[in-house]
């Protein structure tokens, strides 16, 4: 009833179970494409793919492990450098505050002045950058001139007042200005000269400007010595009295009288000499900030420049 299968199926083989295993296969198969890289045998079975596409099956995770392996390997070695820059920043951070300097152009709350009994830190050459150290050493002249004329100013009178050749209320007010004079002049005018240079802040400078147009004003007037508040001063005019006087004591009051005037003549042009070079520097920063914002308005107005 079947009948014979090979005859009704023509496909159909002996082998209900297919072609037997030394039986090669169609030929149609053998333009199957298997695969991008198939390569057929002689036989019709797939070999694999061909020599000129192996490197297309090498596993990615091996190059994968390789490149983070040098990911971790070069911060790691980054990570060793700071902490070796870190160190060594740490090292010479204590070494500098040990010797109480932290270079140019820096302000240190070490105490080093006066040297009797430290009140302030006051180093030229290690705090002042070398471009204002002419102008702030000229300044530290200046008030060294003032302190001598001060001190100088207030023994002259108190000798002239032991001769009679002063009043007691010359020598007070002479010992009230010589008191408060040396403090004052060196904090309000000398040490934010310094502090200017050091820090170069508008707020430093005209500060220093303010006490610097009064200090050429004090210097003259304690020179030339005017009678008009009182005669604390031994300079121009008390000078000229002693020697009208014609005796001993007198020519040795007036000689004294010359040398207070010549050491506050000094100081005053020490002092307007420091002010006028602070003047152009403070002008030659001022002309400085100007071309860099010059500069700065064309490089900020380009991204929106057609």
């Amino acid at each position: 009833m079947l009948g014979n299968p090979n005859a009704d199926n023509p496909f159909a083989t002996s082998d209900p179970f297919g072609p037997s295993r030394n039986e090669p296969l169609s030929d149609d198969f053998d333009n199957v494409d298997i695969g991008n890289n198939a390569a057929p045998t002689s036989s019709g079975l797939y070999s694999g793919p061909t020599s000129d596409h192996t490197d297309a099956f090498v596993p990615a995770v091996p190059q994968k492990k390789a490149k983070a392996n040098r990911t971790t390997k070069d911060l790691e070695k980054r990570e060793r450098e700071l902490d070796k820059r870190e160190k060594a920043l740490a090292a010479r951070e204590a070494k500098l505050t040990q010797s109480g300097t932290r270079g140019v152009g820096t302000d240190v709350s070490n105490k080093n002045w006066p040297r009797c009994k430290p009140l302030v830190r006051h180093h030229i050459g290690q705090d002042v950058p070398p471009g204002r150290q002419r102008l702030v050493r000229l300044g530290y002249l200046a008030w060294l001139l003032m302190f001598a004329g001060f001190c100088w100013n207030w023994l002259v009178v108190l000798i002239m007042f032991i001769a009679a050749h002063k009043k007691l209320s010359d020598w007070l007010f002479a010992s009230l200005i010589c008191g408060f004079g040396l403090p004052l002049s060196f904090f309000l005018w000398y040490f934010n000269l310094y502090k200017g240079a050091i820090r170069d802040t508008s707020f430093r400078w005209w500060w220093y400007f303010i006490w610097a147009f009064l200090q050429p004003i004090l210097c003259g007037w304690i020179a030339i010595a005017p009678p008009v508040v009182g005669n604390w001063c031994a300079g121009g005019f008390t000078m000229i009295n002693q020697f009208k006087d014609g005796h001993g004591a007198g020519y040795t009051f007036g000689i004294f009288c010359v040398i207070n005037l010549g050491i506050w003549a000094l100081a005053g042009f020490a002092g307007a000499s420091a002010t006028s070079l602070a003047m152009k520097n403070f002008r030659g920063r001022a002309q400085s900030l100007g071309g860099d914002v010059q500069m700065q308005a064309p490089a900020q107005a380009a991204p929106y420049q057609v």
